[in-house]
């Protein structure tokens, strides 16, 4: 039997239930959920970008975590490189607005 996904990247455009699965993903497996919404800060604004990149460095540090959000320029080379499973949300845009 393969073994469970450890570290996951939930992606999609806003709206198509990343946060929700996430949440439901963490509760289930125990895992940690990291939510890159969470983590950046309303009042950022491009001067904080590596900070907010230092951060995600620390919340993906570990083993097994569940990782929700887009940032691509300023995440996916962090993420995507240590992920076990990558999951695109596919989801018309007219339903998620």
């Amino acid at each position: 039997m393969a073994e469970a996904a450890r570290r996951i990247v939930l992606l999609g455009c806003a709206g198509a239930g990343k946060t929700t699965l996430a949440r439901r993903l963490g509760e289930r497996s125990g895992m940690p959920v990291v939510c890159l919404d969470a983590i950046w800060r309303p009042d950022w604004g491009p001067n904080d970008v590596e900070r907010f990149r230092a951060l995600l460095v620390e919340a993906h540090a570990g083993d097994a975590w569940i990782s929700d959000g887009n940032f691509a320029l300023a995440t996916f080379d962090i993420r995507l490189p240590r992920a076990d499973l990558i999951v695109w949300l596919d989801r018309p845009r007219l339903r998620c607005a």
